[in-house]
Parts: C-alpha cells; structure tokens; sequence
C-alpha cells in the first residue's frame, strides 16, 4: 500500500474529528426578549476569504484562485474548505507552449494562540497535468505550520503562513518546499 493511501484516510478522520463538536447554552425562557437581544448580538461564525495569487519567469506563468470558506467553532479555532483553481502558460524547451489547468479542493483546521499567531494544518487534493507526459493525475499535499492572524476592522482578517508539504514527491506542483501563502477574509 503506497504512503498516500496510508495517510490519506487517517488525515480525513483526524480533521473530521476535529471539526466536530457539540455545543450547549443554558437558555432563560422566562427572559425571552434578553435572550432574543442577545442572539442578534452574538457574531456569526461563518467567514469567507481566499487568496489571489501568481508566477511569472522568462517561459510563461500562472494565475492561482483559491475562494475559502470557514466556520469558526471557538473564537480561535477554525476549520474550513478550499478550492484551487490554478491557470498556467509555458514554453517547454522539449515541446513547446502549453496551456493548462489544474485543479482541486482542500480541508483546513487552524488555531490560533497569542492572539496573532496560529497553527495550521490543510489536506489538499488536486488534479494535476504533467506537460511532459501530456496526461493528468491526483496528487495529495499535507501542509503542516504556521504565521500571522492580523484581525483588521471588525469582521475582516489577514493571514501569512508558511507552511511545509509534509507528502512531497517528485509530482508535487509546487516550486518550492515550504510555501509561503497570504490570505484575506471577511466574517459573515
């Protein structure tokens, strides 16, 4: 059994595990009205965010949208999803111009502690093309590290993170190990 199938299930169960828990809240029925005031006040914990990104050299580019969307389960606790959608462009000295697309989703979990620090941990799964072989497939990342969590006005934040792909193989897509990735978001 390869090292991919190996991590892959136990991952997905810790981050599901993770991201579940259960809530309780003692409620004053004879208070409705407080209560109901107080409901209007308390934060959504749904934030939406993302990341624009790019590459550019001498044989081409490419362009990197990556929308998210999370649910903070404490207010330093989060957990989310991401999709990536990544367009490229380059001269292979071996074959020429290629356009292309790759492609996929991910599940996070992030603490934060300090108050403008955090932990991270993301799965990511894309589909991949490998010009060279003019054929695609999946390949699987595990980033495990940390940055900066800079709350901005009231519901808006920023994050710079760098993160190290634990799962790194020769099809890894990516340039360079750690990545450094900086993120906007807006609470709901």
């Amino acid at each position: 059994m390869s090292l991919l199938k190996k991590i892959y299930f136990p991952v997905l169960l810790i981050l599901m595990l993770i991201s579940s828990t259960g809530y309780s809240q003692y409620q004053n029925l004879g208070n409705a009205t407080r209560s109901e005031s107080q409901s209007r006040n308390k934060p959504n914990p749904w934030f939406v965010g993302g990341m624009l990104g790019g590459s550019f050299s001498s044989g081409g580019g490419s362009f990197e949208v990556s929308p998210l969307v999370g649910y903070k389960i404490t207010e330093d606790f989060h957990v989310g999803s991401r999709i990536t959608y990544i367009y490229s462009s380059y001269d292979y000295p071996a074959i020429g111009r290629k356009r292309f697309s790759n492609y996929g989703a991910s599940l996070f979990a992030r603490h934060r502690f300090l108050n403008m620090l955090f932990a991270h941990v993301e799965y990511e799964m894309l589909n991949i093309y490998w010009p060279y072989e003019d054929s695609r497939g999946l390949v699987s990342s595990l980033f495990v590290g940390g940055g900066l969590y800079q709350q901005m006005g009231g519901r808006g934040f920023a994050t710079i993170a760098i993160l190290y792909n634990v799962l790194e193989t020769d099809r890894t897509p990516y340039i360079s190990n750690p990545i450094i990735r900086v993120g906007f978001g807006v609470g709901l």
